[in-house]
């Protein structure tokens, strides 16, 4: 599989779809691994740090390093590839969960196409660039990131991430509610104006956009899990019109709710 022009050795790629009971081990390789969901939920853990991966986020692993994945409330679909790198610029993006921008998303399920159903002889070059294009992107989205928000000491660092934990814990526990900056600044005793900065600051979203990421990933978990109706659902996660709730879950998932309801959740299955 490997293409001497690819700043990668690509070895091994694949993907596979696991039940609720998936577990593999501890176990190691000595090359780099690219792991992805593309439905279902995972949770990684690598030498000891647990990371959670919902649909459509990654996560690159070093060489060297443990892991051992799992089904996580729902069981998932998976891409990964193993391969040696030459001379990409991984390390902004190595060890961190990586939510694949919207503009990778269809590379992302073109990729999958590949594997499954190679097209032709020239299936092996297109997976191979389609990764090395994937691994670029989410290394300049990582970038663009990281450059956005100003540097914190150690110290602000860790009260940041307990900050960022106890707003997030508050929302997920009120997304039925119409809340308002203020309600939620209250709740951790901080002024509207300070919390908005600092929560910008260490995640390099606005509240409002990780209350409305918050609604959707609520919302996907009902239409999967319950037998509430479209309608009810959106109304489960805080929103007062059907329209408004699907405008936004087709905005944010790339297909209206009801579709990802049909699908059990499998977006990507619409281009196959």
């Amino acid at each position: 599989m490997a293409n001497a022009d690819l700043p990668i050795v690509l070895h091994r790629i694949g993907y596979r779809e696991q039940g609720t009971a998936y577990h593999y081990g501890p176990h190691r390789h000595d090359v780099h691994q690219w792991y992805c969901v593309l439905y279902g939920t995972v949770e990684m853990v690598v030498d000891g740090r647990e990371f959670v991966l919902a649909p459509e986020e990654s996560i690159l692993i070093p060489p060297g390093a443990v892991r051992s994945p799992r089904s996580r409330d729902r069981a998932p679909g998976y891409l990964w590839a193993h391969f040696t790198n030459q001379r990409l610029t991984l390390g902004p993006i190595t060890n961190c969960v990586l939510a694949t921008p919207p503009e990778l998303q269809q590379d992302v399920l073109d990729l999958v196409s590949e594997v499954q159903q190679p097209a032709d002889a020239d299936a092996d070059d297109l997976v191979g660039a389609l990764l090395v294009k994937l691994l670029v992107g989410l290394r300049r989205s990582a970038t663009r990131a990281s450059a956005s928000a100003p540097a914190l000491s150690l110290v602000n660092a860790v009260h940041h991430r307990e900050l960022v934990r106890q707003v997030d814990s508050f929302m997920r526990n009120n997304l039925t509610r119409a809340l308002s900056r203020r309600q939620v600044a209250d709740a951790v005793h901080l002024s509207p104006a300070h919390l908005a900065r600092v929560y910008r600051q260490a995640t390099g979203r606005t509240l409002v956009e990780r209350l409305t990421e918050l609604r959707i990933e609520y919302g996907k978990h009902l239409l999967l899990e319950s037998t509430l109706s479209v309608t009810q659902v959106g109304l489960s996660v805080g929103y007062r019109s059907f329209s408004h709730f699907s405008s936004v879950f087709k905005a944010l998932v790339g297909i209206p709710p009801s579709d990802y309801r049909l699908s059990g959740g499998r977006t990507w299955r619409r281009t196959l």
